[in-house]
C-alpha cells in the first residue's frame, strides 16, 4: 500500500485488468489518498474468489466506516466477476454512469462495476472496449482544463491508448436527446499491435535474431535510430505481411549493398517501429490525418508512440494512464449519485 494525501477519502476505485489489480483511495475531486498494486488480475482469480479478495485488499480502508466502490476493465467481462454489458456509440461522457451493474456483496457496500464501450470501428467493423472508456473520460476532462488555459486545438483531435491492444478514438460533440449536444465517444479502433509485437519477438523466425538473456528477455539496448527507421519503413511500404519480413532480411542479406542493414541487436527496435508506424498511418488512412494525439498511458510505450507521432509531424501530448482512470472513475460515481 503507497500513501499519497491526507486528504478526506470518498471513493474507492479499481482498475481490475486480465493481468493486474490496481486500487484507489481517492477524495472528492480524484486527488489520491493511498493506492495498491497487485499482480492478481481478473484472469488468476476464481469466480467465487473476486470478493474475497477485493475485501481482503481494501479492508484497512473501511476501518473508519464504509465507503462506495466502483470498478472498471475486465472484471466486468463474461469472464470476469460479473458480466456488465456495453453502451453503445455515440455515447455521451456523461452517460457512463447511467448503467452501471451494481455487485451484491456480503459487506453491504455500495459496489458496481462501469460497463464496457461497443461500436463501429473507423473501419466500419464492430469493436468493443473495456476500461479504456474510463481513461478516455478522465483524460477528457483532464484535457479541457488545459484547453480552457491554452485556447483548444482546432481540426481532427483522437485519443490513442498505448497498449496490448492498442485504442484509437474519435471524441467530438454528439447529439442527446432533449439536450445540447456534449462530448461524447464517437467511434473507435482497436489494434493488436502490442501483442503482435510480443508474439513476433517470442514465436517467429524473427524474434530468434533478438539477442536473450537468461531469463528470456531482450538483452540489446533499444535502438532510437533503428526504431525511426521502421516508422519510415511501414509508411514507405504499408503492406505489413511484406514489410515485416525485412526485419530478417536486412540482417542475413546484408552483403546486399544497395539496401539498408540492420543488426541482431537491432531488430526488437526495428520491428517496434515497423509495427507502431503502420498502426498510425492505418487510422489516419481510415479517418484522416489528426490536427492533434492525445496519448493516454504512460512508461516507455506511449514515449515511444509519441516519437513516432513526431515523425509524422503530427502534435500530440500524454496525459498519465492512471491519473485519467481516477479522474473518470470520480466521475462517474459523481453522475452515478455514489458521491
Amino acid at each position: 500500500m503507497t500513501e499519497h494525501s491526507s486528504a478526506s477519502p470518498a471513493l474507492i476505485g479499481v482498475d481490475w485488468g486480465s493481468s493486474n489489480f490496481r486500487a484507489f483511495l481517492m477524495d472528492r475531486n480524484g486527488e489520491l489518498v493511498q493506492e495498491i498494486t497487485s499482480p492478481k488480475g481478473m484472469l488468476t482469480i476464481v469466480q467465487n474468489g473476486f470478493e474475497p479478495f477485493l475485501l481482503e485488499q481494501i479492508a484497512p480502508w473501511l476501518e473508519s466506516g464504509k465507503l462506495p466502490v466502483l470498478m472498471t476493465g475486465m472484471v466486468g467481462s463474461a469472464q470476469g466477476w460479473k458480466d456488465a454489458g456495453y453502451v453503445d456509440c455515440p455515447l455521451p461522457l456523461s452517460a457512463m454512469g447511467q448503467k452501471l451493474c451494481q455487485i451484491e456483496n456480503s459487506a453491504g457496500l455500495s459496489m458496481a462495476i462501469v460497463p464496457g464501450v461497443r461500436g463501429r470501428s473507423f473501419s466500419g467493423f464492430a469493436d468493443v472496449m473495456r476500461g479504456e472508456e474510463v481513461q478516455i473520460l478522465g483524460a477528457e476532462l483532464l484535457q479541457a482544463e488545459n484547453t480552457n488555459a491554452s485556447g483548444g486545438t482546432a481540426g481532427l483531435r483522437l485519443m490513442c491508448l498505448p497498449g496490448t491492444h492498442a485504442k484509437w478514438a474519435r471524441v467530438d460533440l454528439c447529439s442527446v436527446a432533449s439536450a445540447e449536444p456534449e462530448q461524447g465517444i464517437m467511434d473507435f479502433a482497436t489494434c493488436m499491435t502490442g501483442e503482435l509485437f510480443n508474439v513476433l519477438c517470442k514465436h517467429s523466425i524473427l524474434g530468434r535474431l533478438i539477442p536473450v538473456d537468461t531469463e528470456g528477455k531482450i538483452a540489446s539496448p533499444f535502438n532510437d535510430a533503428a526504431f525511426d527507421r521502421g516508422v519510415a519503413m511501414a509508411a514507405e511500404h504499408p503492406s505489413l505481411l511484406h514489410t515485416l519480413f525485412s526485419a530478417r532480411s536486412a540482417v542475413v542479406a546484408g552483403a546486399i549493398s544497395d539496401t539498408f542493414q540492420l543488426t541482431e541487436g537491432e531488430v526488437h527496435s526495428y520491428l517496434s517501429g515497423v509495427l507502431i508506424g503502420a498502426e498510425i498511418h492505418t487510422v489516419t488512412a481510415e479517418i484522416g490525418r489528426p490536427s492533434h494525439v492525445t496519448l493516454v498511458g504512460g512508461g516507455n510505450l506511449t514515449s515511444l508512440y509519441q516519437r513516432a507521432l513526431e515523425l509524422h509531424d503530427i502534435p500530440s501530448e500524454s496525459i498519465e494512464g492512471d491519473r485519467a482512470v481516477r479522474r473518470g472513475l470520480v466521475a462517474i460515481a459523481g453522475t452515478a449519485g455514489l458521491l
